[in-house]
């Protein structure tokens, strides 16, 4: 089994991988300003909306991913051109120093990278989850055609294990935020201002 965002599983799909998505994984909280992804920029910078990142440089965890997806999305929905914008590939902890060395001049940016980013003076200029679509399905679970084909009831159990861990967290926002500290060195106070994503038992297919 796998984790991935979906613009990453589809492109694999239509490129004939033998994948299949099989539960829901992570959804953006649908709420502009308050998502668990933003573009932003170093502080003071004289980018003020997604239009403006026309011709500039914009930091994406990979290429070709729901994160440089609604980027397009964001400064199309803006009044820009999606293409003038040149991506650059950063992993998400890198992030925060290109930003203030100036190397890039917007990063798309998730938990708690983000928060991190925004500690250091960065400013959120758009959340482009959000703009993407209400309540959009980033990520999901995966598992190759012929596992799902060969193993179904081992998928079963991973689907109903999966869908009890996803309403847990929903529950105990507090206990996620303790466990992101044992695979990070996030400070405390830094980890208080991050923002949750949505764990829905079912993917949002029209957002898809």
């Amino acid at each position: 089994f796998g984790f991935s965002n979906v613009t990453s599983l589809m492109i694999a799909q239509s490129n004939d991988v033998p994948v299949k998505a099989i539960a829901n994984g992570v959804a953006s909280t649908g709420v502009a300003g308050a998502d668990f992804g933003a573009i932003t920029v170093k502080k003071g910078s004289a980018i003020k909306s997604a239009k403006d990142l026309e011709g500039k440089k914009v930091a994406v965890n990979t290429l070709k991913n729901i994160n440089e997806t609604a980027v397009r999305e964001a400064v199309r929905k803006a009044g820009g051109d999606p293409s003038a914008v040149k991506f650059v590939e950063l992993a998400f902890d890198q992030m925060p120093a290109a930003l203030d060395s100036g190397r890039i001049d917007a990063a798309m940016v998730v938990e708690p990278a983000l928060a991190t980013v925004k500690s250091q003076g960065a400013t959120e200029i758009a959340s482009s989850l959000v703009d993407v679509a209400p309540n959009l399905t980033v990520a999901m679970y995966f598992t190759s055609n012929q596992y799902a084909q060969q193993h179904p009831d081992v998928v079963k159990k991973f689907q109903e294990a999966t869908a009890e861990s996803l309403a847990y967290p929903d529950a105990h926002p507090d206990e996620v935020r303790g466990i992101v500290t044992t695979y990070t060195t996030i400070p405390a106070a830094v980890l208080a201002k991050v923002t949750l994503p949505k764990w829905p038992a079912e993917p949002n297919r029209a957002s898809i």
